[in-house]
């Protein structure tokens, strides 16, 4: 039985080795990636039973998709189904260019999800169910799945907002889906988008105090996070790190939160957890958050040395 169920679409993503562009590319590498899928791909590897609900294509592309996920120990829970798997060709870049992305979802089959779609789970058995803003902005169909899972499931819920490109069409949804949810994991762009353009502790409570919120984790571009739970805010910076690979950083966060959330550890210690994994994530090539449990507790470790150095 999974203890964190995560909702959402994920694509097959297509890039350039090195900076190269798409336009001129004569070679792309593949990788399996989506917010959802990759968080709980985290939580996995830090030793949380993880399952991804979604609907696949029935065909090479989908069973791609279901085997990384399975490579990494999350249980793919998905509908097999006509239409097409996603895909997104990105291109890497460095300043002054920011990096590319084109999206090509057009008749993703999980676009057309519907509760009655997913495989016989026992939802109320699962501890923490996750999505992510860019999953509600996909489809208007798709949304009002994820909406009806909120509103039926008993443990905790958990939302994501971080890529601004998807938040501005999906607003009024996301105000919608705060009504049941219990823990809010945003970036600045995330909160902004909610209208919180404040101090990160500011925002951390003017977003739990409007929407009801148990919890708000806020991170910023940087890497330094927060955690706002009853009425504290915790905060931990990130070790330094030379950045391989951005793709993938936030999501391993909400990972690494959630899942030390579920194994029973305080907001504290769950959030440095989270920095950790965010902070190894951009180590490595790729969007997909290849952590170890011994990796992020060596990083928490040097996180609280320079932590104690400062003092």
């Amino acid at each position: 039985m999974a203890d964190l169920l995560a909702v959402g679409a994920t694509a097959l993503e297509l890039t350039p080795p090195d900076d190269e562009r798409l336009e001129t590319a004569t070679e792309l590498s593949v990788s399996v990636t989506g917010p959802a899928s990759n968080a709980a791909i985290a939580a996995s590897r830090l030793g949380t039973a993880s399952a991804w609900l979604s609907k696949l294509s029935d065909d090479a592309l989908g069973r791609r998709v279901a085997g990384e996920l399975r490579r990494h120990g999350v249980e793919p829970a998905v509908c097999w189904d006509e239409g097409r798997q996603g895909l997104s060709f990105v291109e890497r870049a460095t300043t002054p260019r920011d990096d590319g992305r084109i999206d090509d979802r057009a008749g993703a089959a999980v676009a057309s999800l519907m509760p009655d779609d997913l495989p016989a789970l026992d939802l109320q058995g699962a501890e923490t169910l996750f999505t992510s803003g860019a999953t509600l902005a996909l489809s208007d169909t798709l949304a009002g799945t994820v909406e009806e899972l909120f509103a039926a499931f008993d443990g905790r819920t958990a939302l994501a907002l971080s890529r601004s490109r998807t938040l501005d069409s999906s607003v009024a949804r996301i105000e919608s889906m705060l009504s049941t949810t219990n823990v809010l994991l945003a970036s600045e762009a995330g909160a902004a988008a909610l209208g919180e353009d404040g101090t990160p502790p500011e925002a951390a409570h003017a977003l739990a105090a409007a929407h009801d919120l148990d919890t708000v984790v806020l991170a910023d571009s940087g890497g330094d996070a927060l955690v706002w739970h009853e009425r504290t805010v915790h905060e931990h910076d990130p070790p330094d790190t030379e950045t391989v690979d951005e793709r993938g950083a936030f999501d391993a966060l909400c990972g690494g939160f959630l899942g030390r959330r579920i194994a029973g550890d305080s907001v504290n210690e769950a959030l440095a957890a989270g920095v950790a994994c965010r902070a190894l994530a951009r180590t490595v090539p790729g969007p997909v958050p290849l952590v170890t449990p011994e990796e992020v507790d060596d990083t928490i470790a040097m996180m609280d040395g320079e932590r104690s150095g400062r003092r």
